[in-house]
């Protein structure tokens, strides 16, 4: 599913900014630029931190920003940005964050499919250097789709 989510134009490498709000729009963007969320979702993946705190820091480096369904999505999409340099989401030991997801989804069935197939990439620190350490989106998805093949 990852594979048919992250597709041309929703990845983005060596992208720079100064916050987690900076990095969350960014990756938030790509999905309003591919229409598969309103531009209101991008508000409501921020709110949702600030509200919660950080807990979108699932795996140290690692942020999945996602809002609810009713917040804007429009069909079930994924964006990926990589940081040129870390940023810190007052995580603690899981700072800096280098690598930013933004998730959509428009029911729980789909939310957990994908969730799985990224729970696969954040337990292989091999994959997730491997995306860091990515120049450019190819590099990215090659990582990627070599994770997920047989």
């Amino acid at each position: 599913m990852i594979l048919e989510l992250l597709k041309e134009g929703n990845v983005r490498a060596k992208v720079q900014v100064a916050t987690w709000e900076e990095a969350g729009r960014a990756a938030g963007q790509l999905l309003v630029d591919s229409e598969g969320v309103k531009p209101e979702y991008i508000e409501a993946i921020l709110d949702s931190v600030r509200k919660y705190g950080p807990y979108i820091v699932l795996v140290p480096g690692v942020a999945l920003f996602h809002a609810r369904p009713q917040d804007g999505v429009n069909r079930v999409c994924m964006s990926l940005i990589t940081l040129k340099e870390g940023v810190n989401f007052n995580a603690g030991n899981k700072d800096p964050v280098k690598l930013v997801f933004a998730f959509g989804a428009v029911d729980q069935k789909a939310h957990v499919a994908a969730l799985r197939e990224l729970m696969t990439i954040f337990k292989d620190q091999e994959v997730i250097d491997k995306i860091e350490n990515s120049q450019n989106e190819f590099q990215i998805m090659d990582a990627i789709k070599n994770k997920f093949e047989v």
